[in-house]
């Protein structure tokens, strides 16, 4: 069961979601250093996803789908709000490459650790995954800590699989690609985000 959890954990991981984006977007335009953050970020917001589980708090977002949607909507603004910056950013970034530089030595790790904390923590994909997949590894006899190992290994499962993405994609090479065609590579990422943000607001109708 150890396994198939773990499998699970990697999978879920490897679906293309709004984290990825986050993830992509810190690497390239911040540095290795901040996409690590991020996919640190994403990996702690796991922790509040599987403590509801195991506690069994699920049944709330079950019964309640006013709550679930009101997750829905503070996660689609959210991205919303990222996106639009994203392409906000790039009208500054066109006009003056100075300014560029200053904004990316002045990015904060702890800022894009909140990035991918809050993006996951307000993702409706995540709390679904966790009502309809991980829940059904945690049955009535499984006891609190096998409910936490397994937790724990869809956090290191979906941790490595960021922090992989964010050392390949923060390569030099890419980079380089980056800067060079920096303001449609932001420009894109945040329109991705905007998309995935109207998604699930028309998923609530």
């Amino acid at each position: 069961m150890y396994i198939e959890v773990f499998v699970v954990g990697i999978l879920a991981a490897l679906s293309p979601g709004p984290d990825f984006v986050v993830v992509i977007k810190n690497s390239l335009g911040a540095g290795r250093k901040y996409g690590i953050a991020t996919a640190l970020g994403i990996a702690s917001a796991l922790i509040v996803h599987i403590t509801y589980t195991i506690l069994g708090f699920t049944i709330i977002l079950e019964k309640l789908p006013f709550v679930f949607n009101v997750i829905k909507l503070t996660g689609a603004t959210y991205l919303l709000w990222l996106g639009w910056q994203g392409i906000q950013s790039q009208a500054r970034l066109e006009n003056s490459n100075a300014k560029s530089m200053d904004r990316l030595l002045k990015e904060s790790v702890m800022r894009c650790f909140r990035e991918g904390f809050l993006c996951n923590v307000l993702n409706p994909k995540s709390a679904l995954f966790f009502l309809s997949i991980f829940s059904q590894f945690i049955g009535p006899n499984t006891s609190k800590w096998t409910g936490w190992i397994y937790g724990g290994e869809i956090i290191v499962a979906v941790g490595l699989w960021f922090i992989l993405l964010a050392i390949l994609i923060s390569n030099s090479f890419f980079r380089k690609i980056y800067q060079r065609y920096m303001h449609w590579f932001d420009r894109v990422l945040g329109i991705i985000l905007i998309v995935f943000a109207v998604t699930i607001w028309i998923t609530m109708f």
